[in-house]
């Protein structure tokens, strides 16, 4: 039987290869960060100062622009300003209905609950 053709990057070999592949893929990350160029401290303070200040600018922009639209929408979920008045006049309308109704319900129950009493007490004794 024909074998299939090896990997490449892959060692064939009785126990997969892995242990010479992980020295060899760690020596390999360390020879990669030898041939970066690190940068100076004045480039590394000059980029970090940029980095900051776009940080600061962007947080004013996000901030203004919440601020704003929290002014322009709180009047609308809020029920402050002109719907206010509004609202005011409709628990007024609300009061000066109360009282008839109230006079009234407050007439029924005392007489229903007299007359509940007197109901069961004439059911017992007939029973």
């Amino acid at each position: 039987m024909a074998r299939a053709p090896a990997r490449p990057g892959f060692s064939q070999g009785g126990s997969g290869g892995r242990a010479p592949g992980r020295f060899a893929y760690f020596r390999g990350v360390w020879d990669e960060l030898r041939k970066v160029i690190w940068p100076t401290r004045t480039e590394l303070w000059r980029m970090t100062g940029v980095v900051v200040l776009t940080v600061i600018l962007f947080s004013i922009l996000i901030g203004g622009a919440d601020y704003g639209l929290g002014y322009a929408v709180k009047p609308i979920y809020s029920g402050s300003g002109t719907s206010s008045s509004s609202t005011t006049v409709v628990p007024a309308t609300t009061t000066t209905a109360t009282p008839s109704p109230s006079a009234s319900a407050s007439a029924s129950p005392s007489a229903s609950a007299s007359a509940s009493p007197s109901a069961s007490a004439s059911a017992s004794p007939s029973a």
